[in-house]
């Protein structure tokens, strides 16, 4: 039944022997222009009264004549001039001799065999309705209505009336076109009738030099999975088959009988013609497993539409409609994979198991060699080898081992009306190598949508391909902190411009967890992007690199719209989240590719909002972290790195903030922006920032007050009613700054006016605006900035709520994005060259149980070399698009660069697991990162799983305030916390070496160090255990101690119940300090915490910085920085920080 009417069941030998012929197909020797009546080609058997088919199959053409030339070449003549022009063997691109001949047309023969199998598209019985879709009905039962007798009696008026069978609503359905009925010829097992259990032989395929017309849907190794067959066939053929002892061309009885064994049989497919315009069909060479004995080589065919299937599945093609289609749907990427040849239809209703599935990767390969495919699709899945054969139509390629020679080499691959010429599944090592590809949208695309990608290309040639290769795939999942090591391959490989210098080389590679398709074993090859609810989820990874090397770019040339590396463009579905992947670089070689002509990273970040495939606040990260490292200098002249231009940092946030931030600039987090008192520390003066944008007016001259005086009336609500505080009141021309207008009343901003007026308002009608609409402004200036103004570096404010620390003196960076000292920005890339530069990912990833439910971004990622706690470049971070509603992964991708210090804050509370990844960079490279956590709890790292102890007498304590100075070639791991804040004053900064290739985690611990001497948990409940040291336990040595030693509290300040002021020795003794601090102490009548300088200075954990400076210190006057320095004699970077950051506390009579 399934097999429809034009069936050839083979149980025993199908042997078609045509007429020799040498070959029938070959390339075209000299390229022909259109309207020519012959051409030359290199070889081939053709013969007068053939149909040829030319190229990609736009034309077929009938061979009038033929005569050979010189070297084996011939001369076709055709009856009808060519419509189209064609290159020949002649054809060079670009002017690169080394091309020539790569793009060369082809011939073949589809139509002049002797032997002829049709399933031809012939009209059927003439019952089919007419209607747009041209379907036949009646494969499913007369239509409702329809009484046959009186359709038969009217179909004979017709017959009667005008000779033909002919109705106004029926007509005869066409065989293949739309009844979708092709040929099949299936070789399938032989049961013996008195044992339909075990098959006596199976059936093989021998033709060579036959036509087959529609009649092409061959499979080899048919395994009787259909379902309908009859109840005595065992549905498990492989079983069956594998239950014999041996078959009979083995049969020991050969020997027995002293009779040679016979040859083993095989099917054998050479020198043949396909004819598949209608039906789309080719063969499959797949098999579910048993391959009863081996197919020969498939050699010297000429496959004209549909498609080829190695190790393919059978058809699994349902359509809407509700019948049976046996053609390959181009949008439906999934049947190109497993529609490739024949089966029953029914397969779509069995199991899995029972459906002819991929092959065995053990079995013997199945080999495609020197074939012809126009416009016909290949599906190629190990094991198999196809060598020799020039595609004119698309390629879906499982990669294998690249070892010369590549199981798919030698190939010349071109169809430009599919999306990619070779779609890829790959992974590990394994990919495409040795092969010519051309004329494509993408040369070689990997986007498949199953298993982790990877994969290579190497020793290709691309030509004339709008992109050479593009990568979108899959890699690990960062969602489930998956940190696997991935990347990309591209080796000696040539990408040639579009004949018009255009086209791109290559876009930068990346990945997402899980991509929209479906997975393998029946692969979307193509991609449309990262899955996003409803259809499921995917985040970036963490670790996904791209190796480019030993790779030719020729042609490209940038007023064509030609570039070797363009950035953050081309990808489906992409949230631009995944640009931020690396490119190393090395052996790069630029063949009439000019320097503006290789990189182009023009394209703007995008995806900032609130819904799934959005990034939240700010655009996706991304593109403001991309990376190419040239390794040798074959890029950029020498060794460097190229980075991003800042993009948006300056310009108006796409949303309303809350907090009233107007500018990225704005989301820099509040812990980074003010010092440790609360005061701000300004931005940067002589950046590209904005102007206006803030609310700002002036009182009318003419307002008169309620007491009758010129001015504007503040108002304050009380009990519902507005109230005016005459003694408040502002008068004419004074300057309002506003921190929301509504209703007719204006609020005022207390940073400018001051607390007074914290609750103050003014009538909008009193005043008039002297500033922009902030709506109708671009780039506004930032909110921090209109409030306390713009600094250069060193400087100190004008504002009175600004910093007057040394330490954290102005500004709180230099420049916006990635650090850049040293680059040059070029114009043509939009990106700089950085010459030497060693710019590598740093990735920062929260590992707590709600990573995925709340945000702790903004972070920002301050980079210099100072070992500053500021004033270097600004990165801020949003981290990876919602791809689940309420879901944001907490994993961010910053660029930061080895050797320099990277002052990395959070916008939230600390995370409370932390993990740290230096990538791509090797062990010898290392950076030193200082984080802020502002708890009082300890923090331990953890490297390879293992407790690391800080580094040792490096843990500021009140009995130990020293600044310890890691530099990037420590060990990796070496860390300490300061709980004090000996470098700004403000407590609780994680300072850490990282190095190369290597993580470090760090959790916040219940652990509390106080002084060098005593450490506590503060677990919580730990007090009810009298063995612990717990901070909150009972007793002298519980509680009260730890609090004085947390806040350095002298005994005199401390009164215990019922036993008066605390005595000397109680608390700080030589069991909590050194004895000279704990002396020292006693003497003391106030807390560490609220000392002036000069008393602090004289402790002796200070060690010798209490000098000179302290005597001439006057507690009203701020010293300058060298007058403090000489008359301290103060040297060591550690303790100058350290002096500096007390320099503007003189006078403060204050430290907290």
């Amino acid at each position: 039944k399934w097999m429809k009417s034009k069936f050839i069941a083979v149980q025993g030998t199908l042997s078609l022997w045509g007429e020799k012929r040498s070959k029938i197909w070959s390339r075209i020797a000299t390229s022909v222009a259109a309207g020519a009546t012959s051409m030359q080609l290199e070889e081939g058997d053709f013969r007068v009264g053939d149909t040829v088919v030319i190229d990609r199959g736009l034309e077929t053409r009938r061979i009038s004549s033929v005569h050979p030339l010189d070297e084996g070449m011939i001369e076709i003549s055709f009856t009808q001039p060519l419509e189209n022009s064609y290159r020949g063997a002649d054809h060079v691109h670009l002017g690169r001799e080394q091309t020539q001949g790569l793009m060369a047309a082809s011939v073949g023969l589809v139509d002049g065999h002797n032997i002829v199998v049709e399933g031809e598209d012939t009209p059927g019985v003439p019952m089919c309705s007419v209607n747009e879709t041209q379907v036949c009905p009646y494969q499913n039962g007369l239509q409702g209505g329809v009484n046959l007798h009186e359709f038969a009696k009217e179909m004979q008026h017709y017959l009667a009336t005008t000779g033909s069978p002919n109705h106004p609503n029926c007509r005869p359905c066409r065989a293949v076109s739309e009844m979708h009925y092709t040929g099949y010829i299936i070789a399938m097992a032989h049961f013996n009738r008195d044992s339909d259990k075990c098959p006596k032989d199976h059936g093989r395929i021998q033709v060579s030099g036959v036509a087959f017309n529609h009649a092409s849907s061959m499979h080899l190794y048919h395994d009787y999975a259909g379902g309908n067959y009859p109840h005595d066939v065992p549905k498990n053929f492989q079983r069956a088959w594998t239950r014999r002892p041996f078959t009979w061309w083995s049969d020991p009885i050969w020997a027995e009988l002293k009779v040679s064994q016979p040859t083993t049989p095989s099917h054998k497919i050479v020198k043949s013609s396909f004819n598949n315009t209608f039906s789309g069909n080719a063969f499959a060479l797949a098999t579910s497993g048993v391959r009863v004995f081996p197919t020969l080589p498939v050699v010297g065919n000429v496959i004209f539409r549909g498609g080829v299937g190695l190790n393919g599945a059978a058809r699994r093609q349902w359509s809407s409609l509700k019948f049976n289609v046996d053609t390959m749907l181009p949008a439906n990427d999934n049947a190109f994979t497993v529609t490739q040849g024949v089966g029953s239809p029914n397969d779509e209703y069995n199991s899995p198991q029972n459906l002819e599935k991929f092959a065995n990767a053990a079995l013997e390969r199945f080999v495609l060699q020197d074939n012809l495919l126009v416009r016909a699709h290949l599906t190629a899945l190990s094991p198999m080898v196809v060598t020799g054969n020039v595609i004119t139509g698309s390629v879906r390629l499982q990669g294998g081992p690249l070892a010369n020679p590549a199981p798919f080499a030698n190939n010349v691959v071109n169809a430009p009306d599919d999306p990619a010429c070779i779609f890829m599944m790959s992974s590990g090592d394994h990919g495409v190598s040795d092969n010519v590809v051309f004329g494509c949208r993408v040369g070689i695309g990997f986007r498949q949508s199953g298993g982790l990608a990877e994969g290579a290309v190497r020793r290709m040639r691309i030509l004339d391909c709008d992109i050479g290769i593009q990568y979108f795939a899959r890699g690990p999942d960062g969602m489930r902190h998956d940190s696997t090591p991935t990347k990309f391959v591209v080796s000696d490989t040539v990408l040639y411009a579009k004949s018009n210098r255009g086209g791109i080389g290559m876009t930068n590679p990346k990945v997402h967890s899980h991509m929209l398709g479906h997975p393998f074993p029946f692969p979307d090859w193509w991609n449309e992007g990262p899955q996003f609810s409803p259809l499921g989820h995917s985040y970036v990874s963490i670790d996904f690199h791209s190796e480019i090397s030993r790779t030719t770019f020729a042609g490209y040339d940038k007023a064509a719209g030609g570039v070797a590396f363009a950035m953050g463009e081309a990808a489906p579905g992409d949230t631009s989240d995944a640009d931020f992947h690396p490119l190393i670089l090395s052996g790069l070689t630029f063949d009439g590719v000019a320097g503006e002509s290789r990189i182009r990273a023009s394209a703007s970040t995008r995806g900032a909002g609130l819904g799934v495939r959005q990034c939240l606040q700010i655009d996706c990260d991304g593109l403001r972290n991309m990376l190419l490292v040239d390794t040798d200098g074959s890029l950029l002249g020498q060794p460097g790195t190229v980075v991003p231009r800042p993009q948006k940092f300056f310009d108006k946030l796409s949303y309303t903030d809350a907090l009233g931030a107007s500018t990225m600039e704005d989301l820099i987090p509040f812990p980074q922006r003010f010092d440790r008192f609360g005061q701000a520390i300004p931005f940067p003066a002589g950046v590209d920032h904005g102007a206006g944008g803030g609310l700002e007016y002036a009182c009318l001259n003419q307002s008169v007050t309620v007491a009758g005086v010129p001015g504007c009336d503040v108002f304050f609500m009380d009990a519902g009613d507005w109230v005016p505080q005459p003694n408040l009141a502002l008068g004419p021309g004074h300057r309002i700054v506003a921190i929301r207008e509504d209703g007719g009343m204006i609020r005022l901003d207390p940073l400018h006016h001051g607390w007074a007026l914290a609750r103050g308002w003014v009538k909008r009608v009193d005043c008039n605006s002297s500033s922009q609409d902030p709506a109708l402004t671009e780039q506004p200036e930032s909110q921090h900035a209109r409030r306390y103004g713009r600094v250069k570096v060193g400087q100190f404010g004008t504002h009175p709520n600004t910093s007057r620390l040394d330490a954290t003196a102005g500004p709180v960076y230099t420049v916006p994005g990635i650090w850049r000292e040293g680059c040059t920005f070029v114009s043509d890339w939009s990106a700089y060259r950085c010459p030497n530069a060693k710019h590598r990912p740093l990735v920062i990833e929260v590992m707590d149980f709600n990573h995925m439910d709340r945000r702790w971004a903004p972070v920002t990622v301050e980079v210099n070399d100072k070992w500053a706690p500021q004033g270097g470049a600004m990165n801020v971070l949003t981290g990876p698009a919602m791809m689940l509603p309420g879901k944001r992964l907490q994993t961010f991708h910053a660029l930061g660069h080895a050797g320099l210090r990277h002052n990395i804050y959070f916008s939230a509370d600390p995370p409370k697991h932390l993990r740290l990844h230096m990538l791509n960079a090797g062990s010898d490279e290392g950076m030193v990162v200082c984080i802020y956590y502002g708890v009082p709890n300890s923090v331990v790292a953890y490297v390879d799983g293992k407790r690391k102890a800080p580094l040792g007498g490096a843990t500021p304590t009140w009995d130990n305030v020293v600044l310890q100075k890691l530099t990037p070639d420590m060990p990796h791991g070496t860390y300490y916390y300061d709980r004090i804040g000996v470098e700004t004053g403000r407590p609780g900064y994680l300072y850490a070496v990282i190095r190369g290739g290597q993580t470090i985690d760090f959790k916040i611990s219940h652990k509390i160090v106080l002084t060098t001497k005593v450490e506590v948990t503060s677990d919580w409940g730990g007090w009810n255990d009298a063995q612990s040291d717990n901070f909150f336990k009972s007793g002298i040595d519980g509680l009260v101690r730890n609090i004085a030693l947390l806040v350095g509290v002298p005994p005199s300040r401390v009164s215990i119940l019922g036993e008066g002021t605390a005595q000397k020795g109680l608390f700080w003794n030589e069991d909590t300090t050194s004895k000279d601090f704990a002396e020292w102490m006693w003497a003391q009548n106030q807390s560490m915490d609220q000392m002036p300088l000069e008393q602090w200075l004289t402790a002796p954990a200070a060690k010798g910085l209490a000098s000179a400076a302290v005597d001439r210190a006057n507690s009203s006057v701020l010293l300058q920085r060298s007058q403090f320095f000489a008359a301290a004699g103060v040297h060591h970077p550690g303790e100058r920080s350290l002096l500096q950051r007390f320099e503007g506390s003189v006078g403060r009579r204050s430290w907290h």
